[in-house]
């Protein structure tokens, strides 16, 4: 009986390192067509050249207008001095400037501008007209497996800042 029992949990173990090699190199894959994706510009059709990453600040700035620099660098993961180049950039081209809170000074905010929201719904189009298959998926699934799908998500999300606490 207890050699059955080994037999299947080395069985178990087996499968179970399969599923953890298949889920990380299809996360490797798409992390490598997103580095890929941040390096292409999109002209909506001005001559301003933006990238993924600068769609990425307006979209926070967008949906999330009471954030201030701090609260969008930890939203997107990126450090402060991140943000800032970034913010630099989009101000340059038009898309977003800075506003003082009058009850905290230090406390910068960022505003989008005419530019700058036209920026933000031709963003939201393009994800809306990108995830449609990903929105019916997630229709058919309970709120008890996106959960859990989500909890994968931050476990993987968790082991990157393992990785990138190494090369600091």
């Amino acid at each position: 009986m207890k050699k059955i029992t080994d037999k299947k949990r080395e069985v178990e173990r087996s499968d179970l390192d399969e599923k953890v090699d298949s889920l990380l190199e299809a996360g490797i894959r798409t992390l490598n067509k997103a580095y890929a994706l941040e390096k292409e510009p999109v002209d909506l059709g001005n001559g301003v050249l933006l990238y993924p990453s600068e769609f990425h600040v307006i979209e926070v700035v967008g949906k999330y207008p009471e954030k201030n620099l701090t609260a969008i660098a930890s939203h997107l993961g990126v450090t402060k001095g991140a943000i800032s180049q970034m913010v630099r950039k989009l101000e340059k081209k038009g898309l977003v400037k800075k506003v003082r809170t009058p009850e905290n000074k230090k406390n910068i905010m960022l505003e989008l501008t005419g530019f700058g929201q036209e920026a933000f719904e031709w963003h939201r189009a393009l994800h809306e007209s990108l995830e449609t298959g990903v929105r019916e998926e997630l229709a058919r699934m309970s709120n008890a497996e996106i959960e859990k799908m989500l909890r994968v998500y931050g476990y993987f999300e968790k082991m990157l800042d393992r990785c990138l606490e190494r090369y600091e």
